[in-house]
């Protein structure tokens, strides 16, 4: 643990030293996410929004003619893809792919975290909102989805921290596969509460990322409790960098508070693994 323990140092010093910092969520895709919340949104300035960023025109499209939101018929258009799909659901594609382009490094090892990081968080996104809307949580579907993608971000942060101290040769040793992992693993909890916190993003989602692996949680937090437990089904099927078969979702504490039967865990099981397409 020495080692580690050193290591964080190295890197609290670097961040401070060389201010550095994730980019902030992107432009586009945040306003996108307003007018989402709003019935009466313009569908061709929400198109037009879209197509101003071609990483996101080839996102949104992929998405849509996935077999997960499948349709008889080859969508074209992002107006098609709002119009089958509906802007809420549209406006949470694109924050996943604008969002997919920091999970990468430099360093090959790193990068392979990183992959493994990026179809964890969406995974946990896509199955949290669904568990919100199947245990009729309607109300919080967009807190579960916002709340599972991000609830591992001070993972994210420190694999880019350590990917950009190694290009620079700033780290005083060599960190293994393993010791990133430990590293990450011990820190990224209070890491990523800290950052969201500084981006001013809202308090119940700094609340997730520090709280959602805390073995004394709020049991009426249900964003929280939704997170969690699609994090451990995820785990359990080895989506993300960890995979524990021997998890019993339905014997886990938050499983109580949501009153969930073992049929919708079994369903949300599925529902994850065919996820997997929307994040590869």
């Amino acid at each position: 643990m020495t080692k580690v323990l050193s290591l964080i140092e190295q890197i609290n010093e670097f961040v401070k030293q060389e201010n550095f910092q994730l980019p902030v969520f992107n432009d586009i895709a945040m306003r996108i996410l307003k007018m989402a919340r709003h019935e009466d949104y313009d569908i061709r300035e929400m198109s037009q929004l879209i197509y101003q960023d071609q990483v996101l025109v080839a996102e949104v499209l992929k998405a849509a003619n996935s077999s997960f939101f499948g349709g008889l018929s080859a969508i074209t258009t992002i107006k098609d893809a709002i119009v089958r799909l509906g802007a809420r659901q549209v406006s949470d594609l694109v924050l996943i792919a604008s969002e997919r382009i920091q999970y990468s490094a430099m360093d090959k090892k790193l990068n392979t975290l990183l992959s493994k990081l990026w179809k964890h968080s969406v995974a946990c996104a896509i199955g949290s909102q669904w568990l919100a809307r199947r245990l009729s949580y309607h109300e919080k579907d967009n807190e579960a989805f916002i709340g599972g993608l991000l609830h591992d971000i001070g993972k994210l942060f420190l694999l880019r921290v350590i990917d950009t101290m190694k290009q620079s040769t700033e780290l005083s040793f060599n960190i293994s596969y393993d010791l990133s992992v430990e590293l990450i693993n011990s820190f990224h909890a209070e890491q990523g509460y800290k950052l969201l916190s500084q981006w001013n993003i809202p308090q119940i989602f700094c609340e997730i990322a520090r709280g959602h692996h805390s073995e004394d949680f709020d049991q009426d937090n249900i964003p929280l409790l939704l997170v969690r437990l699609t994090n451990q089904a995820c785990n359990k099927l080895g989506i993300g960098m960890t995979r524990d078969p021997s998890i019993v979702l339905v014997s886990a504490p938050e499983a109580a508070p949501l009153r969930i039967k073992e049929i919708v865990l079994a369903e949300l099981e599925v529902m994850l693994e065919d996820t997997m397409q929307i994040a590869t």
